[in-house]
């Protein structure tokens, strides 16, 4: 996994590290260094233009400067915001480098878009309010062919990811110490480009707990059930499906078959009557019951291992008082129970809030639902993707699954972050079907929060290889079940 850390967490380190005075400017030179050791080697260009703030990031613009005219490199500076006083690392930097040639931020037009062009303005410190000067010289930069950041681009929040009106469009970003939020998540993932990591020799990953551990398929693989050789279907968990109110038997047909088929010795639906022959015609395999009332519910509670809820259900009486009656229960027992879709909306009402879910409950909404829990936008939810799923978290004491680009897990203890899948997921029924993945591999025997992420990021590999194969547009969501089924074997 990747260690991912807020900006803050980044300084705090910075600071302790470089105790000795003298040793912010020689990390400052190192950095520059590195910086232009990547520079020369990717780019044949000889002309370089290098934007440079009044912070610590323009003294690394600076540097760079410097270090690229060493090896015959033509470069220009341009000191973007020169009426803004200068850090002592900054200034001491311009002074060194002040007698090179600078340009003023209207030569930017008649510069050659041949040009590599360097932001080194905020750095870390990127903010998105930006001035309209600023926003003026971020947009003519689109113009170029090459263009690289020095740590975080500008315009680009460096904790959300968040960006200004105007934002560095780099083609890579050279970040040091260690991965910043802001570069991973949201539009700032975009706007980073391909990100390459310096430490500086710091190892802040060995030292420091991340603030968000980034997971792709080959971290979760081992989390992937073994079956022994004398395995029956016993050995390999019941799962209980509860899903399909009227109207929507689709969701449920599609949650179980992913659950059969990734794994589950046993795989139960309960849904509505007329949904059962439809379930029957598509997966015999499936032990399917139809259901008028919550009494029906009850002759099922003792038997699952893990329970999946809410893909087809809304707000009506039947999917309420199911609902209700399974939480109870499965309370009571601390079965691992994955809540989703309908039943996240219900949960969300008054009439469900004095219900405790247990820690071993996992939660997997969309924005929209997340928005409806916290009560709050869905705008607001994608802002800050991580504090809403810690907010989630904190408000039902359990395990939860923010779905979208980027899907974020976390439970009281940690924060996960997807970094595989793409826009061929954002499809009706792709949530139904990493409902089932998740159950199933409970119902085997994954812890919950192992579950989730494992789940997450086998449904994210399928989408990418559905890419591959087909393309982004056109997935039926099931059709990821055969690529699911593939990775798991």
């Amino acid at each position: 996994m990747i260690s991912i850390y807020t900006a803050e967490q980044v300084k705090d380190f910075e600071k302790n590290s470089f105790v000795k005075k003298g040793d912010d400017l020689l990390a400052m030179i190192e950095a520059a260094r590195q910086s232009v050791e990547i520079l020369n080697k990717t780019y044949s260009s000889s002309d370089f233009l290098i934007l440079c703030g009044p912070g610590n990031n323009g003294g690394d613009g600076y540097f760079i400067g410097m270090g690229l005219g060493k090896l015959k490199k033509r470069v220009k500076f341009i000191d973007v915001l020169d009426d803004i006083k200068k850090s002592p690392l900054c200034e001491h930097a311009f002074n060194k480098a002040k007698n090179l040639e600078f340009v003023s931020s209207k030569a930017l037009k008649n510069i050659p878009s041949s040009t590599v062009v360097i932001d080194a303005i905020f750095g870390i410190g990127g903010r998105i309010n930006l001035s309209s000067k600023l926003e003026e010289i971020l947009s003519i930069c689109d113009k170029f062919e090459s263009k690289v950041a020095i740590d975080v681009p500008t315009g680009i929040d460096s904790n959300t990811g968040e960006i200004s009106k105007a934002c560095f469009n780099a083609d890579k970003t050279i970040t040091f110490i260690a991965y910043k939020l802001g570069q991973r998540i949201n539009e700032g993932k975009n706007y980073c480009g391909k990100l390459i990591l310096k430490d500086l020799g710091l190892s802040m990953n060995k030292n420091v707990s991340p603030a968000v551990n980034e997971f792709s398929f080959e971290d979760i693989k081992k989390n992937i059930p073994i079956r022994k050789e004398n395995a029956h279907k016993g050995d390999h968990g019941k799962l209980l499906i509860i899903a399909g109110d009227e109207g929507f038997g689709g969701a449920g047909i599609m949650s179980s078959e992913s659950g059969l088929k990734t794994g589950a010795g046993l795989v139960r639906l309960l849904t509505r009557k007329p949904h059962v022959s439809a379930s029957l015609a598509k997966n015999p395999e499936v032990m399917v019951s139809g259901s008028d009332n919550a009494q029906d519910l009850e002759a099922n509670l003792e038997w699952p291992d893990a329970v999946v809820a809410g893909p087809g259900l809304y707000e009506n009486y039947w999917s309420e008082q199911i609902l209700y009656k399974l939480l109870y229960s499965v309370t009571d027992n601390e079965t691992p129970t994955l809540l989703d879709a309908g039943a996240l909306r219900l949960l969300a009402h008054e009439s469900f809030s004095k219900i405790t879910l247990h820690s071993q409950t996992v939660l997997t909404p969309h924005p929209g639902e997340a928005a409806e829990m916290l009560q709050i936008t869905a705008k607001e939810v994608q802002k800050n993707r991580i504090k809403s799923a810690k907010e989630l978290q904190k408000k039902y004491g359990c395990i939860i699954v923010l779905k979208g680009n980027g899907t974020i897990v976390c439970d009281k203890n940690n924060v996960y972050l997807c970094s595989s899948g793409g826009p061929e997921l954002a499809v009706a029924g792709s949530g139904d079907v990493l409902s089932g993945v998740i159950g199933s591999l409970m119902a085997q025997g994954l812890a919950p929060i192992d579950a989730a992420i494992t789940g997450v990021g086998i449904h994210a590999q399928a989408g990418e290889e559905f890419a591959k194969d087909v393309g982004k547009i056109g997935l039926a969501a099931g059709e990821l079940i055969p690529y699911i089924r593939k990775f798991l074997n």
